[in-house]
This record gives structure tokens, C-alpha cells and sequence, in this order.
């Protein structure tokens, strides 16, 4: 994927006071290892042996899909909705200790620190599983409690509530237009949209999944990221030291 225009990646980080990262992509590869497939195979073998639920599901491959479909189910009760929640809990926690970080997202997100920029963590993975993951590298003082993991599965991205929460805690300067989500899917565009945010999209390579970053340029993305150097290079030419804004715990 070819690299943007560095000075229209200046124009769009320009005037932000505010970061939310999406967790999985842009910060790591939750699933490097211990694959989502994996993981959604768990999470079906837990439905099966709760309400023989298997044939309903057994085409999924999306685990917070799943989560989603399963607790929407009037038929399914809310018991089993949380059990999954807790299988999927226990995956990701695993993966966080295997996850391989983006290249280049701990320099950004050090380089944001350091210019005291307020930082966030908006996404649909669990809080326990970030923190293993932000401890194990280092990175969990720049964040703080800033955390704003998956709280029920109705309230995931494309729903905002994670980014107003954060928002809400953090201060935006009074216009959410002066804060930026970087994430990697649909769903963080449309919830980056539904708050008002600016959005990033970021879409390496991956054999996994090569038509990620035509379906958010289909989706609305006005452009694409695919090296986190070239974020940390528009932050440092944006001149982060004019700002310096107290960051709220």
C-alpha cells in the first residue's frame, strides 16, 4: 500500500488536542498467535454446550460479531450472553500475552506522552486484555486509566459510547472535532463518525485480511494509513510542543 501525502497527513493531525486508539491494529496484533479463529471456535464449543447453539452460529469467524448476535437474541438468555463475554475475556487475555506490537505505534504513542497530548484507549476488546498487553511493553503509564474497553456487547463499536466516555473523561478542547480516532475497521470509522471525531484509518499489509483497507475506503475513509512512522512523522511536524494540556486521571 503506497504511502499518503505527508502534508495532507499534517493538515488532518493539525489542531488535534485529543488521541483515541483503537487497540487491536493499530497498537498490536491481538491475534498474531493465538488466532481469532481459534477464538471463535472456543466461543462456539461454549455454545454448544450450553443450548446446542452451534448450527445457529457455525459459520462465524468475528468474535465481537458473535458476542453482538448472541446477546440480541431474545430466545437466548442473558446468563449465556455473559458466559460467552467471559470465554472471549479469558481468550483475549491470552492473546495480549502473545500479541505482537505495530510497528512503530509505541514510538507514537511515547512521542504523544512525552508532549503531555491526552491519549485514550477506545475499543471492543476487553480492559484486562489491554493492560496485560500496555504492562508487558511498557506502555501502560502513558495511558493511565484512560482504558475504555468493551462494557456489554450492545454498546460496542459502531456505537460511540466508548469514544464519549473517553471524551467525557478526558476534556476535547469543547469540540470533539478537535480529536482524532486511529482504528483499523468499519466499525471504528462509523462510531469515530457518529462522535464526531476526526478519523485515521491505519491498514497494513495482512495476508488475513487484504481487503481491509478497500472496505474502509468504501466505507467513507478518505484516506489510508499503512506505517504508523508516518503518524509519528506528522505529530512531530505538527509541532507538539505548543501544547502540553494537564491530562485528567
Amino acid at each position: 500500500m503506497a504511502s499518503i501525502d505527508p502534508e495532507w497527513l499534517l493538515s488532518r493531525v493539525r489542531g488535534v488536542n485529543v488521541v483515541l486508539f483503537d487497540f487491536d491494529g493499530p497498537l498490536c496484533d491481538l491475534f498474531a498467535v493465538y488466532t481469532a479463529d481459534a477464538v471463535a471456535e472456543r466461543m462456539k464449543k461454549y455454545l454448544r454446550c450450553k443450548r446446542r447453539l452451534l448450527t445457529d452460529f457455525a459459520s462465524y469467524t468475528d468474535t465481537h460479531q458473535l458476542l453482538y448476535d448472541v446477546a440480541e437474541r431474545d430466545d437466548i438468555p442473558g446468563r449465556i450472553g455473559r458466559g460467552l463475554d467471559r470465554v472471549l475475556v479469558r481468550a483475549e487475555r491470552r492473546a495480549a500475552k502473545v500479541a505482537r506490537p505495530t510497528e512503530g505505534a509505541a514510538e507514537l504513542v511515547e512521542l504523544l506522552a512525552r508532549a503531555r497530548l491526552p491519549i485514550a484507549i477506545t475499543t471492543n476488546n476487553s480492559a484486562a486484555a489491554v493492560r496485560i498487553y500496555l504492562k508487558k511493553h511498557g506502555l501502560a503509564r502513558p495511558f493511565g486509566e484512560r482504558i475504555f474497553g468493551r462494557e456489554a456487547p450492545q454498546l460496542m463499536k459502531p456505537d460511540p459510547h466508548c469514544l464519549l466516555k473517553a471524551m467525557r473523561q478526558i476534556g476535547s478542547g469543547g469540540d470533539p472535532g478537535n480529536c482524532l480516532m486511529i482504528g483499523d475497521s468499519v466499525r471504528d470509522l462509523k462510531a469515530a463518525s457518529s462522535a464526531g471525531v476526526r478519523f485515521l484509518a491505519y491498514a497494513a499489509h495482512d495476508e488475513r485480511d487484504p481487503e481491509r483497507g478497500e472496505r474502509l475506503l468504501e466505507a467513507g475513509a478518505d484516506f489510508l494509513v499503512s506505517d504508523m512512522r508516518e503518524v509519528t512523522e506528522a505529530f512531530t511536524r505538527a509541532d507538539l510542543g505548543c501544547w502540553g494540556a494537564p491530562v485528567r486521571e
